[in-house]
């Protein structure tokens, strides 16, 4: 019973995977690296993440961070792709940020969000208390949050021999009991592999706590 909500959506991102992909040119879209949802006072807030490259500096990238908030999810997209001179493409997208409050039918949203946008089943799922704060305040040591974050927990299983089970497919097909990594905005931690601050623990859809 507690696989009702997650496996149709897990089957769907699966189907939308193998046959919704689309040939863009770069120049025409904003490349996604990284996706954070939080809750607002009024409703919900999505944050995303995109490096650009320079104008004046070819070899040099700036990552912006463009939000927008809504009742839903998808209306807070729609309000950010409203301020926009150019179309979002989620296929790059490495990192999703589940910020607090992201429970329940919060989480379904999400992950039908995720299946919509047709982002990619092998994205990497942490928690941050607030999301889009983590991508706001950026990177240490890659272009990207999106992409660092992935790195450095890839670095911690090497070396630790940790086995993180954190990816969009997993999440979906957990049944809504998992654990994510927790991550903290730099900052606020000196070093990279610190800023892993324990697991935050899912039961039945809802956050249980941190270990």
């Amino acid at each position: 019973m507690k696989n009702h909500f997650f496996l149709p959506i897990f089957l769907c991102l699966i189907s939308f995977s193998a046959f919704g992909c689309r040939a863009v040119e770069p120049e025409e879209v904003y490349l996604i690296s990284a996706l954070g949802f939080d809750r607002t006072n009024s409703g919900v807030r999505v944050s995303a993440e995109v490096p650009l490259t320079r104008e004046d500096e070819a070899d040099k990238m700036e990552v912006r961070v463009f939000e927008g908030e809504g009742e839903t999810f998808p209306s807070a997209l729609e309000a950010m792709k409203a301020g926009l001179a150019k179309q979002l493409e989620f296929g790059h997208c490495a990192l999703i940020v589940f910020g607090d409050g992201m429970e329940n039918s919060r989480l379904d949203e999400i992950l039908e969000c995720l299946f919509e946008w047709q982002v990619p089943l092998s994205a990497t799922v942490v928690y941050s208390p607030n999301a889009g704060e983590l991508l706001k305040k950026g990177s240490l040591s890659a272009p990207a949050v999106g992409y660092e974050i992935p790195d450095i927990l890839r670095l911690i299983s090497k070396e630790r021999g940790i086995l993180f089970q954190c990816r969009v497919y997993e999440v979906a097909s957990s049944g809504g009991s998992f654990r994510i990594p927790q991550f903290l905005p730099n900052g606020e931690e000196a070093a990279e592999v610190d800023r892993l601050e324990g697991e935050c623990v899912y039961h039945e859809k809802k956050a249980v706590g941190i270990e």
